[in-house]
């Protein structure tokens, strides 16, 4: 994120949070900022959340619609079934690398939205100490 010149608070690419102020009005102001940057962040984790539950029912379709194990047949059946097995296994192993990095970039807007809430209580806190 460029830095905005009129902005009290900035999110660096490496999700380092950094909010500069000089007096208690402008500490209001960066923890309005804040907040509002809070609610972006909320709407983002949202976003990879709905991403995430369309993978999952996207698997649970194909999984529905995939018959059973077969039964009996042997040793040629077990063969089959040790088949299905892999199968099956590589679809579930598919499913959790699709989800992987969702969840890398969910639990980053995760540590920014910590981050935000720490940052405003010491603000908060800064404003009782010198009001």
């Amino acid at each position: 994120m460029l830095p905005d010149k009129s902005s009290f608070v900035t999110i660096d690419i490496d999700s380092q949070l950094h909010i500069s102020f000089q007096s208690s009005a402008e500490a209001k102001i960066a923890i309005k900022e804040l907040k509002l940057k809070k609610k972006e962040y909320a709407f983002v984790k949202r976003e990879i959340s709905q991403q995430q539950k369309i993978i999952r029912a996207e698997y649970t379709d194909r999984v529905r619609q995939r018959g059973s194990k077969i039964r009996g047949g042997g040793s040629i059946g077990r063969v089959v079934r040790t088949i299905q097995t892999i199968n099956r296994d590589g679809d579930r192993r598919a499913l959790a690398q699709q989800l992987t990095p969702l969840e890398q970039q969910k639990n980053a807007v995760d540590g920014i939205i910590n981050a935000i809430d720490q940052a405003i209580l010491q603000i908060e806190r800064y404003i009782i100490e010198n009001s």
